[in-house]
């Protein structure tokens, strides 16, 4: 009876070292990010038979258990994941709205003071350190919005550099994934039993691999994870992984997309398909708010050089001498898709100015005919087909020429960028004070200011699109920026939250409580205790036993 006492209280034992060692890793792994709460599972062992029927045979740990919740898990993905893209997205757009809400040193200061330096020539024609405040006006104006531009290229140099990093992380996770994959596998088959430390170490490389770009999970054979993102797109299966790349997007060779690559060459992911994580955040900021910020800027820009030229050529200078362009400017360009099969090229003009939009525009042959999309809204935009002087094709639209040479393939689609690259081009190309054309007519003399007063009337023109002045139009990008970065403030504070619930959800079913671990810690102490005890108990009746004579 006595060894039986001992054979129950000594199962009793080791199942209370069992179950305080995995207290103890809990309350160990407390601030450990990914780690599950893990629980020992105690069960009777099977009675021994005897006369007077079954009597118990102590315990045993059938298993130690992770608290995991697969569904919840899941769930918390998802959310993460858009969080990252938010989190991108708010972030590098506030960067744009710190450099426009800068109101002692901006565009809209320093234009402001170069309309006034051109009223103090109306006040006084002949004054040359008047005109030659004008041309350090003018100068000013120009290095502040060559400021501005060079800062948004930056930012587009920035996204580039941020893609290439996503992909060599990325590329990491998938081979971490791949590999505990591998030795989890090995772990079951000789062990049989749960290495719940790997275990989590592969959730939260998922974890941390999907708030780069939304992943889905899939278990296969209860052991191994198959990854992939992009709608369907293979990252981890087994052991076996699949790389992705920084690639030149085939639209602009300039940028950089991830592309995909099975073992035979990258292949470029249509940026539709990336969906949440912070490449996908970063992804529509380029292509949403810096290209938005880009074209407003630079339409603003022709507008005012453009009209200032023009005003300026029908002025005459101190000396009687015509007026010339007071500013040069450039910038409209187009951007062959790498995927084109036909030899045609693309150039573009201006018509119109005043016309011209804030936007980049896709213009691709269906095989008949060429259709023009203005990318800001998407919308078709109705061309008039002509010809130039030399008998090619052209097309014209909202202020544009676009002129054709050589032969489109069906499907050859180009980008036209009007007015992107005009802000980094501005310039002024008067450096004499007495070639600012003030006057009216060629007689005029250095008191005829006739033309200077129409140049200063340019700033309350609505020279932009023909709706407004060019402080306005300055005013509207502000002001844009500023409502796309509260909105993306907000959907970042929003997805926030929704983390944070889910987590704490989550937390409930699988995070380490250290005052329920305390409790347990003593539950498990004074079980361990209570079998001493019993060994005690019969090793004093074992010792009577003896005593008998």
């Amino acid at each position: 009876m006595s060894n039986s006492l001992i054979n129950t209280a000594m199962s009793g034992l080791n199942a209370a070292q069992v179950a305080l060692s995995t207290v103890s890793n809990n309350i160990s792994n407390y601030n450990v990010a990914g780690y599950n709460r893990q629980t020992a599972i105690l069960a009777q062992n099977g009675g021994m038979g005897t006369m007077a029927g079954f009597i118990g045979n102590g315990v045993t740990v059938t298993s130690v258990n992770r608290e995991y919740n697969q569904f919840i898990t899941n769930q918390l993905r998802g959310a993460q994941s858009q969080a990252g893209a938010h989190n991108a997205y708010y972030e590098k757009i506030s960067q744009i709205d710190n450099l426009l809400a800068d109101k002692t040193n901006n565009v809209s200061t320093n234009m402001q003071d170069f309309f006034t330096s051109l009223q103090n020539v109306v006040n006084n024609a002949g004054d040359d350190a008047s005109r030659n405040t004008v041309l350090g006006k003018a100068n000013g104006l120009v290095n502040q919005i060559g400021n501005a531009d060079k800062y948004l290229r930056d930012l587009d140099a920035g996204v580039n550099q941020q893609l290439s990093e996503s992909a060599v992380q990325i590329n990491n996770y998938s081979q971490q994934i791949a590999r505990l994959n591998d030795e989890i596998t090995r772990l079951r088959g000789s062990s049989g039993s749960e290495p719940n430390a790997l275990l989590d170490q592969r959730d939260q490389l998922v974890t941390e691999l999907n708030q780069i770009v939304n992943v889905q999970v899939t278990q296969q054979d209860g052991d191994t994870y198959t990854v992939s993102f992009a709608n369907g797109l293979t990252l981890v299966q087994g052991s076996n992984t699949y790389q992705v790349e920084a690639v030149p997007s085939s639209e602009d060779p300039a940028r950089l997309t991830l592309g995909y690559n099975r073992g035979n060459g990258a292949s470029e992911i249509p940026t539709g398909q990336i969906t949440g994580g912070s490449v996908s955040g970063v992804l529509k900021f380029r292509s949403e708010a810096l290209d938005g910020a880009r074209n407003q800027l630079g339409q603003m820009v022709l507008a005012l050089a453009d009209s200032f030229n023009q005003q300026h050529r029908a002025g005459f200078d101190i000396h009687g001498e015509p007026g010339g362009d007071f500013f040069s400017f450039s910038g409209g360009r187009v951007v062959e898709n790498s995927r084109n099969s036909g030899d045609a090229e693309l150039s573009v003009s201006y018509t119109d100015t005043g016309k011209v939009q804030a936007s980049d525009y896709r213009v691709e042959f269906d095989g008949s005919n060429w259709q023009v999309t203005r990318l800001s809204d998407n919308v078709k935009v109705n061309a008039t087909p002509g010809t130039d002087a030399d008998g090619k094709p052209t097309l014209e639209f909202e202020g544009l020429r676009v002129g054709i040479d050589g032969t489109a393939n069906k499907n050859d689609s180009f980008t036209v960028k009007p007015v992107s690259d005009v802000a980094g081009n501005l310039k002024v190309v008067i450096s004499d004070a007495g070639k600012l054309a003030a006057a009216g007519s060629e007689d005029g003399g250095s008191g005829d200011n006739d033309n200077v007063k129409k140049l200063s009337d340019l700033q309350t023109q609505k020279l932009v699109d023909g709706k407004a002045t060019l402080s306005g139009a300055y005013a509207s990008l502000v002001s844009n920026v500023g409502n796309q970065t509260a909105t993306a403030k907000t959907n970042s504070v929003a997805q926030g939250n929704i983390v944070k619930q889910l987590t704490e959800q989550q937390q409930s079913v699988s995070g380490v409580n250290l005052d329920e671990e305390y409790g347990e810690l003593l539950r498990f102490q004074q079980y361990y205790m209570a079998n001493a005890q019993v060994i005690q108990t019969a090793s004093s009746m074992f010792d009577a036993l003896l005593s008998i004579r």
